[in-house]
């Protein structure tokens, strides 16, 4: 696959999960969109890694893990007999595996099914690792330089308790009782999950677009600085209003 076209996937995939968070959203199932986001920062984190870290280290094992990743997802749920039924019809185990032993040896010379075993993940790092490398790999634009760590700590961390369905993805922390039009009391998501879904997907969809375009050398127009402003306008004027 074309390096370009892995960044254009990578930025296809950004634009339909913002908008699906955004559509969510808008229908006040800020609960669902906020744990979208969590998604959504995880395909910013790993695409911004990639596009800052040497060639060598992070888009090639990147795009070398694909044909591993296929054929252990494919071998687990042959596991299953009544998927395996299904399964076999549509792909070949054995030229799935071959495809990622050929991709294995990239990654370990010498490599046997034998007497190895297949890489776990393309990087050895974690989520939050990847987004620390990343913040220390990004050059001296002021568009890049917001940590994407800290957006790990704080909006990953918190939205991982409804990924996983955690007792305090029930608690007031996400969920309270608020008076209806008509008086009576409704249990729904805190109202400020709202701005925090907008206002996260918004910031992702800036910096991703403007590093991709970058990255495919299309220079960038000042149009996503002037974004990046309006944005920071935006944020100021809803914390003022907080306090």
């Amino acid at each position: 696959m074309p390096v370009n076209h892995l960044f254009f996937r990578m930025a296809y995939t950004a634009a339909t999960t913002s908008l699906a968070i955004r559509l969510i959203n808008s229908w006040t199932l800020n609960l669902q969109a906020f744990a979208l986001t969590r998604v959504r920062l995880e395909q910013f984190i790993i695409c911004s890694y990639i596009i800052h870290e040497d060639e060598s280290i992070g888009l090639d094992k990147f795009a070398q893990y694909m044909p591993i990743q296929r054929y252990k997802g494919m071998k687990v749920a042959m596991e299953n007999n009544s998927l395996r039924e299904h399964l076999k019809n549509f792909r070949d185990l054995d030229e799935l595996k071959e495809d990622a032993i050929k991709a294995q040896q990239e990654f370990m010379p010498g490599f046997s099914c034998e007497n190895d075993k297949f890489e776990r993940s393309w990087t050895k790092l974690s989520l939050r690792s990847l987004a620390k490398k990343r913040d220390s790999l990004v050059p001296a634009d002021p568009l890049m330089k917001h940590p994407l760590e800290r957006e790990y700590l704080s909006v990953y961390k918190v939205a991982c308790s409804i990924i996983h369905a955690d007792c305090d993805s029930l608690s007031y922390n996400f969920i309270d009782f608020f008076q209806s039009p008509s008086g009576k009391p409704v249990l729904m998501p805190l109202p400020s999950l709202a701005f925090n879904v907008a206002a996260c997907t918004a910031h992702y969809d800036i910096v991703q677009c403007y590093e991709v375009l970058n990255r495919v050398g299309i220079p960038p127009a000042r149009e996503y600085h002037d974004l990046m402003k309006q944005w920071f306008n935006v944020r100021d004027k809803f914390k003022n209003k907080k306090a």
